[in-house]
Parts: C-alpha cells; sequence; structure tokens
C-alpha cells in the first residue's frame, strides 16, 4: 500500500505556532520551504515595535519589498525615546521621526492595537495624524503612555476616533492647557456628529486609569454617554481626592458588568468619601475579584483622618460588596511595623468576608515591611490569621511577606 511522504499542512502550522516566541526559530521555518513562509510571518510581524528612526526606516524598506508582511502585523506600537530636557525641566520627546510612519502605517489594514509611547501627537503633521486616524477605526485596544497633547479637548477628540474600542490603557498621558469649560464642540458639525456616532457604538470592557494623567476627564467622558455601562475589568489609581465622587459614579455606571476591580488611592480617601457613600460597591453585583493596592500605613497615618482606624474606606468598601461571584480579595499594604496592622478592624474584615455567600473565598495578603525578618513575618503571618478565623473556616488565607 502506497504511503503519502507528505504530512498534512495543518501539522506544520501547529507545529510552528508552538514557536510563537522563538523569532530565531521562526525565522529559520520561514526560510525552509514556501509552504512554512505564511505562518512562520504571522508570528514573527503579528507584533511590531518601532523605537527609532532606524526601525522606522528598516521596517518601511521591507513592507516596500514585501507588502505581504502588513497583512500580518495585528499589534503596532510607536515608542520615542527622551533626548533630555527643557527649561522648564520637562522631558523633550525625540519623536520627529514618527512622521515617517504616516507614510506606511496606511498599508496595517489588519492592526487591531495600538500603542503610542512619549510621542507628541500635537506635534505630529497633520497628514500623520490623519494616516493614523485612518487606522483606529477597527482598533480595540489602545495603549497611551506618557502621550502629550495640545489641549485637555484634544484627548476626548483623539480618544472619541476610536469607535471600535474595547480596551482603553492610559498612563501618564497630559496636555498643554486646559480648554475652556465647558469643552467647546468641534465648528464642524460634521465631526460633532462623527464623535457623538463614536461613542455610541464604542463598548469598553477594561479600563486601565493611572495617577500621572487626570484620571477624572477620561471618567467624565466615560460617563457622558450610557452606552459606557459594561466595563469589565477596572484598573484604578486615583490621586485627585477633592473628586472622588467621579469613581463612585464609574463604578454606579459598571453595575453588574463589572467583574474584576483594582483600585488604589496614594494620597487616600477623604472623610465625606467613607461617610457619605460615594464610593460604593453595592451596584457591582457582578464582581468576581478585587484587589485593593498601595495601603501605605505609614502615608495614612500622616493623613489623621479617622486615627484610630487604618484605611476605613478598605472596610467601607469590603461591607458594600453583595456579589454572589465573589471569588478572590487581595491586599497589598506597606507597614513600618507589626503594630501597624492593629490599627485596622479586624473582626469587621472576618465578619464581611466570612459570609455563607462567600464560601470558598480566597483572600490574598501581601505584605511589605520595612524591617523583615524571619521573626516579624512569622508575627505578621499569626497576627492576621489569628484576627480572620471565620474566614480560615469557611475560605482560603493567603499571606506573603516581603
Amino acid at each position: 500500500m502506497h504511503v503519502a511522504s507528505v504530512l498534512p499542512p495543518e501539522l506544520f502550522d501547529e507545529s510552528i505556532d508552538h514557536l510563537w516566541d522563538d523569532p530565531k526559530s521562526l525565522a529559520a521555518c520561514a526560510l525552509t520551504c514556501r509552504d512554512w513562509i505564511g505562518t512562520s510571518r504571522l508570528h514573527l510581524f503579528r507584533t511590531v515595535r518601532i523605537q527609532n528612526a532606524s526601525q522606522c526606516a528598516r521596517f518601511e524598506a521591507l513592507l516596500q519589498s514585501t507588502p505581504a508582511i502588513a497583512r500580518c502585523v495585528r499589534r503596532f506600537t510607536v515608542s520615542a525615546e527622551y533626548k533630555g530636557v527643557d527649561e522648564a525641566g520637562r522631558s523633550v520627546e525625540d519623536d520627529a521621526w514618527v512622521n515617517a510612519v504616516g507614510g506606511f502605517v496606511h498599508r496595517l489594514e489588519r492592526v487591531t492595537t495600538i500603542g503610542l509611547s512619549r510621542v507628541r501627537w500635537h506635534a505630529l503633521l497633520p497628514e500623520t495624524q490623519a494616516a493614523f486616524v485612518d487606522r483606529f477605526a477597527h482598533v480595540r485596544t489602545l495603549f497611551l503612555f506618557e502621550v502629550r497633547f495640545e489641549a485637555s479637548r484634544d484627548v476626548l477628540d483623539f480618544l472619541g476616533a476610536f469607535p471600535a474600542l474595547n480596551e482603553l490603557y492610559f498612563h501618564g498621558v497630559a496636555w498643554n492647557k486646559e480648554s475652556p469649560a465647558p469643552l467647546g464642540a468641534p465648528a464642524d458639525e460634521t465631526a460633532i456628529q462623527a464623535i457623538r456616532q463614536a461613542k455610541e457604538c464604542m463598548h469598553l470592557s477594561y479600563l486601565f486609569l493611572d495617577s500621572r494623567s487626570s484620571p477624572t476627564l477620561v471618567t467624565e467622558w466615560l460617563l457622558s454617554h450610557p452606552s459606557e455601562q459594561h466595563l469589565r475589568t477596572i484598573q484604578l489609581c486615583w490621586r485627585e481626592i477633592e473628586n472622588m465622587k467621579v469613581v463612585g459614579d464609574l463604578l454606579h455606571a459598571s453595575g453588574a458588568s463589572l467583574e474584576r476591580l483594582l483600585v488604589e488611592f496614594p494620597s487616600g480617601v477623604p472623610e465625606e468619601a467613607v461617610l457619605d457613600n460615594q464610593i460604593s460597591l453595592v451596584h457591582n453585583t457582578g464582581l468576581r475579584s478585587v484587589r485593593f493596592g498601595g495601603l501605605d500605613a505609614k502615608a495614612a497615618a500622616s493623613q489623621g483622618f479617622m486615627s484610630n482606624q487604618l484605611f476605613p474606606w478598605v472596610t467601607a468598601m469590603i461591607s458594600q460588596i453583595s456579589s454572589p461571584q465573589l471569588e478572590e480579595i487581595s491586599f497589598e499594604f506597606e507597614i513600618t511595623s507589626v503594630a501597624d496592622l492593629l490599627s485596622l478592624d479586624w473582626s469587621r474584615i472576618d465578619h464581611d468576608l466570612s459570609r455563607e455567600e462567600y464560601k470558598g473565598l480566597l483572600v490574598y495578603f501581601f505584605v511589605v515591611c520595612q524591617d523583615m525578618t524571619p521573626k516579624v513575618e512569622k508575627e505578621i503571618r499569626n497576627l492576621i490569621a489569628d484576627r480572620l478565623h471565620g474566614l480560615c473556616e469557611r475560605g482560603t488565607l493567603c499571606v506573603s511577606c516581603v
């Protein structure tokens, strides 16, 4: 009986797929035979990151010699560097070469993730901006890292150009000046309609906001149209304590769709936000995971708010959780000594975490101490376990000390 000597191409493709993170092996596969080129290229050029003018020129030349590569790119990042500081001490971006990207970005028709890092958007040529915007229509994930705009209104217009956006990472974004309030609308009525339509069809599920930007700007923008009430993950680092109500409004708007919440308040939470329930998780009945980060005991004690209790807002938010889907809660503490932990309202925390509906709950404590020794680590573990005996009977407690 004759046995075919050639294996099905699907087996070769699957084998090459296992090399997705090995560029040298993928390059070798691409040179092996014509049938292996397509799958190898998909992995080699799925993610493209350009960091300087030389890389930009090389990639453009590659696209000119092999146009098919453009169809392989799914994640495209432009990351400039800094070349010093100006008279005001502000970092100066070396991003003039980014305009050359505008000459070929239109070819990347299948890109679904775009990242911009250390780029002055307002300094790009109009034709470069237009070339990027043409690619935004199908982008689902956007990374902005230390990107600068001319005015706050420009940030909102930029975000409004992503009608299919699903995930937004907003890190270190800045602008030179605040736009007049209320934010003026574009003079062109067509532009108004385009932005309005973009807001209506955008459905964010993941939102990352850090304290180096102005999270209030983005949060208020999201709350300005009701279609953005389906966030499944929120990762929030918030310093603008005078605007805590906006955080509460975002949580309220997310409602039962919210599954994962990661919150950090480096500047603390004002008394009225706790006492008046400005921050509430009552409406987030679909929560599966909650993480409280950046709990610095020394910084909290210096505020003098409810000095007999440490992080009262954490205790309040735990009490508000009413999700039958809850699987995991974690805390990240930074303490100076074991005594800092004694100021936590352990009885209330244990009562809320050991409820019958939370049976099987997994609770993590990540504790960083300035003078961590084996003895101190043992004391921390024993203290937490002794005060959460109800939780230990119904769920799982994990303590990690650094």
